[in-house]
């Protein structure tokens, strides 16, 4: 008699979270727009990027944490080999990371947007885009608007709002064509 053995492996929302990433061509846009890195690298730069998105839409874990985090999926969940997932630690990802902040972003996000908008068939007349304000917690000491490796870094500040925060705890957004009505309201905390 043949002996088997079980493995078991995570699935959770991942196979879901893949067709959408996959529809959104991310993988490849990755891949395209950061550098492979070099042959001492187990993980690319774009491998590691694709695991961080991953995880701030499922798990949430810190980046020390990311290998624990993923080790009990099946590293093909993720797009790479038991090898490289084995190779995921804040150091690779952190070059990771950085890798992102050298690339040319607003090619990146840009190409991403127009596929997704492209593939999802997004109506985008009933989209607004403002970005405008940034609420940053903790202590930020090197974001002083500096260049580095030639690309401006944000310029953390204490001021003013430019206008004061609402006093409602939830934003909504309406887009029924048949009220005729678009855009933000505020809805009370309950």
């Amino acid at each position: 008699m043949e002996a088997f053995e079980l493995t078991s492996t995570k699935l959770g929302a991942l196979p879901l979270i893949n067709h959408v990433l996959d529809r959104a061509d991310l993988p490849r846009i990755l891949d395209r727009h950061l550098p492979a890195g070099d042959s001492r690298s187990r993980l690319s730069s774009a491998a590691a990027v694709r695991l961080v998105v991953t995880n701030l839409l499922v798990g949430r874990s810190p980046l020390y944490a990311l290998g624990q985090w993923a080790h009990p999926y099946d590293p093909a969940l993720f797009g790479v080999s038991g090898e490289q997932l084995a190779a995921v630690n804040d150091d690779r990802v952190g070059r990771a990371l950085e890798a992102l902040f050298d690339a040319d972003r607003a090619s990146l996000l840009t190409e991403l947007m127009l596929g997704v908008i492209t593939e999802f068939t997004i109506d985008t007349s009933e989209l607004h885009n403002d970005s405008t304000s940034v609420s940053v917690h903790g202590a930020y000491a090197s974001a002083d608007g500096t260049t580095v490796r030639g690309k401006p870094t944000p310029a953390i500040t204490y001021g003013h709002w430019k206008r004061p925060p609402p006093r409602f705890e939830t934003v909504g957004v309406d887009t029924d064509r048949r009220r005729r009505r678009r855009g933000a309201h505020h809805l009370p905390a309950r």
